[in-house]
């Protein structure tokens, strides 16, 4: 058997006080959240847990014989490799800029 909702009674009505509050209120806030401009953003650790974000990169059969040489030449895995590479790269270019 179906069980029939019915609408909670309102209790009581707004004044008219209440309901100019109401408006005065939503016609003078912001629409948008302001946010602070001159507040720092956080400081982000180097050392942090890799668990953000992973991104498959597929690689053809050159590529991935490219990196498999310069990893064993560096003695480092591939994907520290892979992150070394990135990392300094980024570096060198924000030094240029």
């Amino acid at each position: 058997m179906v069980k029939r909702r019915e609408p909670k009674a309102l209790t009581q009505e707004p004044t008219a006080e209440q309901i100019e509050a109401f408006v005065a209120g939503a016609e003078d806030g912001p629409l948008i959240p302001q946010h602070k401009t001159d507040a720092q953003p956080p400081a982000l650790n180097q050392n942090a847990i890799r668990d953000y974000k992973a991104i498959r990169v597929p690689f053809n059969e050159y590529e991935h014989q490219q990196l498999e040489i310069a990893s064993q030449l560096s003695g480092r895995t591939k994907l520290n490799f892979i992150r070394y590479a990135m990392l300094k790269l980024a570096k060198e270019m924000q030094e240029e800029g």
